[in-house]
């Protein structure tokens, strides 16, 4: 998402609303949240965060289908979203309730 809207966009009287409206997801996250990840995963992409070498790192060594895996098993992905939740600020309430209304 190039064009998103700054957290002084979403706290201006006027814009604020506008901006709820049209970038807000599913009722149980909250749009501050999903702006925050998407900010966090800009910055560790494109970003001050973002690695030097992220062709070599996107066409090593093995098929794509192969790192996945490779990922899969050895990327404790579940911690590294807890982190990424901890980054972004995203409290363990809202995540607790998004997870509740998901099995519903």
């Amino acid at each position: 998402m190039v064009a998103r809207p700054s957290e002084q966009d979403f706290k201006h009287p006027v814009i604020g609303p506008v901006c709820e409206k049209y970038f807000r997801g599913v009722n149980v996250v909250p749009t501050e949240h999903r702006m925050r990840v998407l900010r966090l995963i800009e910055n560790m992409t494109l970003g001050t965060a973002a690695v030097g070498y992220r062709t070599e790192s996107m066409h090593g060594a093995g098929s794509p289908q192969a790192q996945r895996i490779m990922i899969a098993r050895q990327g404790n992905l579940a911690h590294k979203k807890d982190l990424a939740r901890r980054i972004a600020r995203i409290d363990e309430v809202s995540v607790a309730a998004r997870e509740a209304a998901a099995t519903k």
